[in-house]
């Protein structure tokens, strides 16, 4: 017949008045006297499983855990949170010792949010300058519907190591949306890997390394970036002796989303 287990509550009084030195039939009594009917045989199976004897001078162990919502673990998990590319909240809690519902608790509890954060082109100096110097005769050159005769061409590595080790997320605090570290900044440098082509416009998209046959009988205007093998010398001599009316060099507006669809919303 299994043995009948004692409630949690009564063991820890039992647990308690053991840590103050009384007897077990002591216990026994004091226990009746509150409303616990026990046996000695059961204070001794208490004391057994916590591996303490009558004159041992070891302190008792209570088997209830310490509450992990404490001032210090809060502070230890804000620590971990409130940087740039925080770690998960699996390695968060197994760092601190506490369960991941406690993480994200303590995440809530103290007004942080997680939010994405957003890919931004990396802007140097140089591009910034010639951005401004450019901006207003690109657009006129794409006003009045004239976009519409542009075709967008680009290659583009693939590779599997582009994370470089940052995390698409960060914990900010909700009366502070705009922040800095909610933006992925891209660079341009690319690994070895594999390229493909493909162009964009807005009658539609090109497939990938070969135009598509057909279409309309319209002069386009080719616009790529400004590549080496774009602007060499050999390309443009190429272009203006089959007369393909293209972007020149100069007037290509460099990291710019708007005028490179095919680095910010197709690749």
């Amino acid at each position: 017949m299994p043995r009948k287990q004692i409630d949690p509550q009564h063991e820890g009084r039992a647990l308690s008045l053991l840590q103050l030195k009384y007897s077990q039939r002591q216990i026994v009594k004091t226990l009746k006297n509150d409303g616990i009917s026990v046996s000695q045989r059961t204070v001794s199976n208490i004391k057994r499983k916590i591996g303490v004897q009558r004159n041992s001078t070891e302190k008792i162990k209570f088997s209830r855990q310490r509450p992990a919502f404490t001032p210090l673990t809060i502070s230890k998990v804000i620590q971990k949170i409130d940087v740039e590319d925080p770690p998960t909240q699996r390695s968060i809690a197994r760092s601190c010792h506490i369960s991941q519902s406690t993480v994200s608790r303590i995440i809530k509890s103290t007004n942080f949010v997680l939010r994405k954060k957003y890919k931004v082109q990396k802007l140097t100096s140089s591009n910034i300058k010639k951005r401004c110097q450019r901006a207003r005769r690109f657009y006129r050159k794409l006003a009045n519907h004239r976009y519409e005769n542009f075709v967008t061409t680009d290659e583009s590595w693939f590779y599997l190591n582009g994370t470089e080790e940052k995390r698409k997320v960060c914990y900010i605090k909700k009366n502070n949306l705009d922040y800095e570290r909610m933006i992925i900044q891209q660079d341009s440098s690319r690994p070895k890997g594999f390229m493909v082509w493909a162009g964009i416009s807005s009658r539609g998209k090109t497939s990938i390394r070969f135009v598509a046959p057909g279409g309309q009988e319209k002069q386009m205007i080719y616009h790529h970036d400004s590549a080496p093998s774009h602007v060499s010398k050999e390309t443009i001599a190429f272009m203006n002796k089959t007369k393909i009316n293209y972007v020149k060099p100069q007037e290509w507006m460099p990291k710019s989303p708007d005028a490179a669809p095919m680095d910010y919303a197709v690749w």
